[in-house]
């Protein structure tokens, strides 16, 4: 009976750590699904000015003066920026935040520096704590990273922003 048990108990742990395994495919069907709950942080590494676009559900304070870090969005804006961000191919590599501060690609061991990126995406795309919900898109060319801020900036009345941002890089 123990040992009717102990497998029963082996292939229920099993069953359930096989369904999180995080693909590629997987992460990139959750996030095209997501323009109503996406939010999405332009960053650049090292410098406290990012452009934070976030859904109404999401209430962030800004505490700046500008009040670039919360620009309000919705679903159709969210799949325009995921329009673009595919256009670009931009949808082709995620990354993940391990431990202390290091960012692995989902497919393989390939890694990114921070301080490196001239612009880092930040996607948040699901509301579950228990899975996946957020991914890294570093862009290392600072021509490629104007580019995408010019391409996002017509969908939003925030102009000011996205050129601040474009400066900075």
């Amino acid at each position: 009976m123990r040992k009717t048990i102990s497998i029963l108990f082996f292939f229920i742990i099993s069953y359930s750590f096989s369904q999180n395994e995080i693909t590629y495919e997987k992460t990139l069907a959750e996030i095209k699904k997501s323009s109503k709950v996406l939010c999405t942080n332009l960053i650049i590494p090292n410098v406290e000015f990012s452009i934070g676009i976030f859904t109404t559900e999401w209430i962030v304070e800004d505490l700046t003066e500008e009040q670039c870090g919360d620009i309000k969005t919705n679903e159709i804006k969210n799949g325009k920026i995921l329009e673009i961000l595919e256009y670009k191919n931009l949808l082709k590599k995620f990354y993940v935040e391990m431990e202390n501060n290091n960012f692995e690609s989902i497919e393989s061991n390939e890694k990114f520096e921070w301080n490196k990126a001239k612009l880092i995406i930040n996607l948040n795309f699901s509301n579950d704590i228990n899975e996946l919900n957020q991914v890294y898109i570093p862009i290392m060319n600072k021509k490629e990273a104007k580019e995408l801020i010019k391409s996002i900036c017509p969908i939003f009345e925030s102009d000011f922003c996205f050129k601040k941002l474009k400066r900075k890089i």
